[in-house]
């Protein structure tokens, strides 16, 4: 959670900062409030989803994430209904900065930190999903996973900016006309798909565990090639005359994609081969609480040095997790073991829960008078077009692939 940025206006009167969040720098009765009021929503909403497991029919038709959303929604617009009712109501409950600590609370409630996002709550989530990934499943499907991931974010990457360019400079924005750089970047940015709520839904579903592991797999992977994409992209943003000429540009990415795939799949891997060693010399079986919480550091740690090395830490995450299960687990006592796969499950269940119920809490919280609404549009039938012209095809062609090989591999044991 971050303080108050300090953005700057623009000619719309809108502060180029974010609804603000509560910090740190907030009083203490101020923190204690806004944990209060958000712990309590995160108990209400675990308690719903139990009635919501006990109701077969209700279940099958609201998944347990679009559950937690509708309730954030209801407590952020009771939340704004507040904020705008009650500015003033008691001019002495201020912080140093003359804003009213109810303001600041509710401020807090109905902004969502990507910090906060990517720092604390997707680690845990990406790691547990590693370290519960059926690895033959995930391995078997790694090419088509790697075609979904590469070739198809970058086609949609392509769609989504030639489609916006498209319809801005045909003044269908409502005079919101970013340029081909901002668009390409921009499309790099909306093209990688999030895998908390892939997991969430695929997971309440029970879906067949082959989809399952492809659409989880390439939606992890495809974070490192949108996180290229994006970086490379956003380079030419202000430059976009050298668009198509700089060769050196071109050759860069494929430079960064191969350093921010491969490192952070090697950081991970060894990242958890070097958790078991440790375990392995160290005889922690004994001291079954510090080895518990050495074990558990394993979520942060490689996540953070990814980050530091400028790679992905949730592919590095990912690949931690997969790593320590396979080599590490062994290393453990029976009980640490089961416990950890416990507090794994907990930790990514808690941070899945808080992170619908901010969505539906920022909902109230958007700045108003900035949004696009057409630009935001045309956008979504752009991500829908991106997505269908990359999934279709690259389905078709490995299919025909497939076929080719099994009857290449069935052949002479049908022959007559």
């Amino acid at each position: 959670m971050s303080d108050y940025d300090d953005g700057v206006t623009d000619d719309d009167g809108y502060n180029g900062s974010y609804t603000p969040v509560i910090g740190w720098t907030a009083s203490e009765n101020t923190i204690s409030v806004y944990f209060l009021l958000f712990l309590s929503l995160l108990a209400l909403v675990l308690i719903l989803s139990s009635k919501l497991h006990h109701s077969h029919w209700l279940a099958s038709i609201l998944p347990e994430a679009g559950l937690i959303i509708i309730v954030g929604i209801a407590a952020g617009a009771f939340f704004s209904i507040f904020e705008d009712t009650g500015n003033g109501s008691n001019g002495d409950d201020v912080n140093d900065d003359g804003v009213h600590n109810g303001d600041v609370v509710v401020d807090g409630l109905l902004s969502f930190s990507p910090k906060v996002f990517f720092v604390a709550l997707l680690p845990p989530i990406i790691f547990n999903s590693g370290y519960h990934i059926k690895r033959e499943l995930f391995f078997r499907h790694i090419v088509a996973i790697f075609l979904y991931a590469c070739i198809g974010t970058t086609i949609s990457t392509a769609v989504v900016a030639m489609f916006m360019e498209m319809v801005a400079r045909s003044d269908l924005t409502g005079g919101f006309a970013p340029s081909l750089a901002e668009n390409l970047t921009f499309g790099a940015l909306i093209s990688a798909t999030d895998p908390v709520s892939t997991l969430a839904v695929f997971q309440m579903k029970r879906v067949d565990p082959q989809l399952f592991y492809l659409v989880f797999g390439e939606s992890v992977m495809n974070d490192a090639v949108g996180l290229v994409l994006f970086d490379a992209l956003s380079k030419f943003v202000g430059h976009e005359q050298s668009i198509g000429k700089d060769t050196i540009a071109a050759v860069g990415f494929f430079i960064d994609f191969g350093y921010i795939f491969v490192g952070s799949l090697v950081l991970g891997v060894v990242s958890g081969a070097m958790v078991a060693y440790i375990l392995k010399v160290v005889d922690m079986r004994e001291t079954r609480l510090l080895e518990l919480s050495l074990y558990v550091l394993i979520i942060y740690l490689p996540f953070f040095a990814a980050e530091t090395l400028r790679l992905s830490g949730i592919v590095t995450i990912l690949f931690t997790g997969i790593s320590a299960k396979r080599y590490a687990e062994p290393n453990l006592s029976d009980t640490t073991t089961d416990d950890a796969d416990s507090l794994f499950r907990v930790l990514a269940h808690l941070a899945e829960s808080a992170i619908f119920l901010e969505l539906g809490l920022s909902l109230f919280g958007l700045p108003s008078g900035v949004a696009h609404v057409k630009f935001i549009f045309w956008a979504f039938i752009a991500c829908l077009l991106g997505r269908a012209l990359n999934v279709y095809p690259i389905s078709f062609f490995y299919n025909r692939y497939l076929g080719k090989k099994v009857a290449t591999l069935s052949g002479p044991n049908d022959a007559p």
